[in-house]
């Protein structure tokens, strides 16, 4: 058994912006949640040669797009449905810190 790892990092990109905010005062980047999941794999699903996925891939068929979404969802809408369902909570205390913890769910 191996492992599967992913081969791209547009994260680090993606965190510039709000990084550049943070500094002008407008973002707290202890607030950001970065929440990935893979969509285009970089090997060939079994079947097809590495030349028919990248066909496949540049013609808009991603075999993976949907399930990466739907994970995204999965996850992403229970920790925006926390927050915002204990807004008075979270609007002074980060999630995950000893003193948004201790009045969660009140």
């Amino acid at each position: 058994m191996g492992n599967f790892v992913v081969s791209a990092m547009e994260d680090s990109g993606t965190l510039r912006a709000p990084a550049f905010l943070c500094h002008a005062g407008r973002v707290n980047l202890a607030r950001v949640l970065v929440l990935r999941t893979v969509s285009n794999y970089d090997q060939q699903p079994t079947g097809l040669t590495p030349a028919q996925s990248l066909v496949a891939q540049r013609s808009g068929l991603f075999g993976a797009l949907l399930p990466a979404l739907e994970s995204d969802y999965a996850v992403g809408h229970i920790v925006i449905d926390t927050i915002t369902d204990h807004w008075s909570c979270y609007r002074d205390h980060i999630p995950g810190t000893a003193a948004s913890a201790s009045t969660a769910h009140q």
